[in-house]
């Protein structure tokens, strides 16, 4: 009777089992739910696997179309959550830049400029063979990589470095001295246990040559070799030797410790003066109030590299006069771009 009842009042089965089992017990949720899920199962149809496939292959598409976007914004959110710690250090204190080898991620990197300790010290100024002068050359990144190198040879021919001169002769007539640009204190204390550096060659010297400095220009990329071979002979015999147009005039392939000096002096001992390390802080400052990322492009727009890149910028005969005659220079340069 209780079942007709239930059917009468439309109760579904699986409630009525909950009040009377078949042997007239009554079943708890539990056997309810057990039997109610076997019976689910028994029922169940095979998994379609190519619809599981498709569904797979449509959620990878939708991820890739959002790839890009959340590529190109990474460095940016990284840079939030770092809070820029690898830039600068913005606070009330001041604004400055800080030391990338201290910061967080400093400690997954190494630099390759820290010297061995069985990489001599550097000779005294009076046991040294002799006083090295170097005539820097082109732009100033190219003069940044010359004094660096004009470091290493010093070394290499046991001398004494003269503070190199930078090149006045250049397109842009720059008459800076190396003073006005680096810091030279700091340039000669920082070498000290690499390499003697003066300012100056010595009175008495100059006296006793009664002339110019004996000068010699070496072949580009020339190997320490060449250096001890053909150079360190005059440097000892005239005690005072000039090298002009000192620009890639060291070999790239060297040995590991000079190597390591090269970079000590150009990323170490190479410190521009305080009022441009002021001015760059201050051009920084504003272009980061203006914009959260930038970049800085050198046009090298420059009479020289205008010439060598062969193009016509719209000057009329004047321009291509000009640009036609310095193309000369350059012997390999195509017989077509000396027409333009």
């Amino acid at each position: 009777m209780g079942v007709d009842m239930a059917s009468m009042f439309g109760v579904k089965p699986a409630s009525l089992a909950l009040l009377q089992h078949l042997n007239g017990s009554v079943l708890s949720n539990k056997d309810v739910c057990w039997r109610w899920r076997s019976s689910a199962a028994g029922q169940s149809k095979p998994i379609s696997w190519p619809l599981v496939c498709g569904l797979m292959l449509f959620c990878l598409g939708v991820v890739s179309l959002f790839t890009g976007h959340v590529a190109s914004d990474l460095d940016w959110y990284s840079q939030r959550l770092v809070k820029q710690r690898l830039f600068f250090k913005l606070d009330g204190s001041g604004k400055g830049p800080i030391d990338i080898w201290k910061s967080e991620n400093g400690k997954h990197f190494y630099g390759c400029s820290k010297r061995s300790r069985k990489f001599p010290h550097a000779v005294h100024e009076r046991s040294s063979n002799g006083y090295l002068l170097i005539a820097a050359s082109g732009g100033l990144n190219q003069q940044r990589t010359g004094i660096s190198d004009a470091v290493v040879v010093a070394r290499i021919l046991n001398a004494t470095l003269v503070v190199p001169e930078l090149d006045h002769n250049s397109y842009w007539k720059d008459n800076s001295d190396f003073a006005n640009i680096f810091d030279v204190n700091w340039f000669i204390s920082y070498l000290v246990k690499d390499v003697t550096v003066v300012k100056r060659v010595p009175e008495k010297f100059m006296r006793s040559m009664g002339k110019n400095p004996y000068s010699m220009r070496v072949p580009r990329k020339s190997p320490p070799e060449y250096y001890l071979d053909q150079v360190q002979p005059i440097l000892k015999r005239r005690h005072v030797l000039q090298l002009t147009k000192f620009d890639y005039r060291l070999a790239n392939d060297i040995d590991e410790e000079l190597q390591k000096l090269r970079c000590r002096a150009n990323f170490h001992a190479l410190r521009f003066t305080k009022p441009i390390q002021e001015l760059g802080q201050k051009l920084v400052t504003r272009m980061r109030e203006m914009a959260k990322r930038f970049i800085a492009v050198h046009l090298r727009f420059e009479p020289d590299m205008l010439a060598f890149s062969g193009c016509y910028f719209g000057g009329g005969d004047k321009e291509r006069y000009e640009l036609g005659e310095i193309r000369k220079r350059w012997e390999t340069l195509p017989v077509r771009y000396h027409l333009l």
